[in-house]
């Protein structure tokens, strides 16, 4: 009876990955649907005045009496993808200037004037630059950068939530609102891919492949599979088929007490070498595990990798492939 239970349980867990992965692109192909930022392209843009880095203020009404696009990018001076298309964006506002404006305004409340003012020399960057304040609260960013294209008419002519992918991605857009066919009509929302929502995804589906695969090895090992459903339990009945269950605690224990020193602001050394700890850790035991299954070094050193681990456990777990113990000191444990 025990064992069809197993099984049943077993059946879950494969359907809940899979029901994860079809909600993840349900989600992702949703979130292109419309901007989610509280205003639409096609729409006017409510008047704002944010305040700048050289003391000055930049009010849209007011810019619009002078220009014919005005660009407003909203970022955050940690996000790396703000960082990566400034440059671009600086080299089409050079070539555009007299036509155009790019107001750029971190709306990351720990930014200050100073640390955007730094920011702007340190990246050579020669457009207005400064805080949203509260002057954008109308806005729901979902996150950084998010950037808003405003016509001539002072209407929202295009969102582009995530960053431009090149230099001729964001001229284009610039290009289409200057041009003297622009006809009014405003461009869809875009979108970048969400990492983080595949990331989130990935991290379910990962965790449920690795219980399904050390389910199945605990199985073939002789214990107990749903020993697999406990956190830290699991990998100290895994590495006590072949090697010692402590030292599958202490790996698994990096990776979170990593992430603890990021989010207290310690140096990010310590995190990377948590990471490696974790990973010295894990490589005698992965190569372990892959001999008493009968597989080689190259797979056994593959088990101790991000994505491969859960992937291999899967195969060893669900594969043809028989336990058999190769190391006296694994028995006894």
């Amino acid at each position: 009876m025990f064992k069809v239970m197993e099984k049943t349980v077993m059946k879950k867990l494969l359907s809940m990955i899979l029901l994860v992965v079809l909600l993840t692109a349900a989600f992702s192909t949703a979130a292109c649907a419309d901007s989610g930022i509280g205003i639409e392209p096609g729409q006017p843009m409510p008047d704002f005045t944010v305040s700048l880095t050289d003391g000055t203020t930049a009010t849209l009404s007011e810019l619009l009496k002078e220009k014919d696009l005005v660009v407003l990018n909203i970022f955050a001076s940690w996000c790396g993808p703000c960082e990566k298309e400034f440059p671009d964006m600086e080299e089409v506002f050079q070539a555009n200037s007299d036509r155009m404006v790019i107001v750029s305004v971190s709306g990351y409340p720990d930014d200050t004037m100073e640390v955007i003012d730094e920011y702007k020399a340190s990246h050579n960057l020669t457009f207005p630059m400064g805080l949203a304040g509260d002057a954008l609260d109308f806005l729901e960013l979902p996150g950084f950068p998010t950037t808003l294209l405003i016509d001539r008419n002072g209407t929202v002519g295009l969102i582009k939530v995530g960053a431009f992918s090149d230099k001729a991605d964001f001229e284009s857009k610039v290009s289409h609102f200057l041009s003297p066919d622009y006809d009014g009509k405003p461009l869809k929302t875009e979108k970048a891919v969400s990492i983080t929502l595949y990331l989130y995804g990935w991290i379910l589906i990962s965790g449920l492949l690795m219980i399904v695969g050390r389910w199945g090895i605990l199985r073939k090992a002789g214990k107990k599979g749903w020993h697999s459903l406990i956190p830290l339990l699991n990998v100290y009945k895994e590495y006590s088929t072949v090697w010692n269950g402590w030292f599958g605690v202490l790996a698994a224990l990096c990776l979170p007490i990593g992430m603890i020193c990021n989010m207290v602001k310690l140096p990010v050394t310590f995190y990377h070498v948590l990471l490696v700890v974790g990973f010295l850790i894990s490589i005698p035991e992965s190569l372990k595990l892959a001999k008493a299954f009968g597989k080689g070094k190259v797979f056994g050193v593959l088990l101790a990798l991000p994505v491969f681990k859960e992937i291999g456990r899967l195969i060893l777990g669900l594969g043809k492939a028989r336990f058999q113990a190769t190391d006296a000191d694994a028995a006894a444990v």
